[in-house]
């Protein structure tokens, strides 16, 4: 038998399950002519998202065991991300099918990768291609430029003393300054004072 030269039961820590991989921080772009540039439109659950690709075409997209389980964190899929796919080319409806089906079925396609923020930044400085069907989709695009919209000062909140206080401050600073001239003792001198250094 070999000899446990861990310790105890300590040896459970270097299980295969405990051990996370190697972060890869190689961006992963379109390699072939299957691949597509998309954004998720829509969650149907039981693992399947509709996305609308680069081309314009709304597709029914799959997500696949590798992108679902424990520690996938950062591959979730969420309306609004931007995603890699792979079009599944021998599912196309062949020319019976759609002539007996009165509804056309949508293109299958399978999740490839899914980008998070930093990722389409690198994406939009590495690879030549037109974003903005993407951009207008994007839900975090979105919510920036609204914060990031101006606002009509027209419309003041604050209450009576605000405004007198706010009104008061401004004929001071208006106003040359004027000294004030203080009569406490006839023994003193008349002192002036200047309202500035009040």
């Amino acid at each position: 038998m070999v000899k446990n030269t861990q310790g105890g039961s300590s040896h459970k820590k270097f299980g295969r399950k405990y051990t996370t991989g190697s972060n890869n921080n190689r961006l992963r772009v379109s390699e072939d002519e299957g691949e597509l540039y998309a954004i998720a439109t829509k969650m149907l659950g039981n693992g399947m998202f509709h996305c609308l690709c680069m081309d314009g075409v709304i597709r029914l997209g799959h997500i696949r065991g590798k992108f679902s389980g424990r520690g996938k964190r950062d591959n979730m899929v969420e309306c609004g991300k931007w995603i890699l796919i792979g079009l599944r080319e021998w599912d196309v409806p062949s020319e019976k099918s759609s002539k007996l089906s009165t509804t056309n079925k949508m293109q299958q396609c399978d999740l490839l990768e899914v980008y998070n923020d930093m990722d389409k930044q690198r994406l939009r400085e590495s690879v030549t291609a037109d974003w903005s069907i993407l951009d207008s989709g994007d839900i975090t695009r979105d919510a920036l430029k609204s914060s990031s919209t101006k606002y009509d000062d027209n419309i003041v909140f604050g209450t009576e003393r605000d405004f007198d206080r706010e009104k008061l401050i401004e004929e001071m600073n208006c106003e040359t300054s004027k000294k004030i001239s203080l009569h406490v003792d006839e023994e003193q001198e008349d002192e002036e004072i200047d309202i500035n250094d009040i």
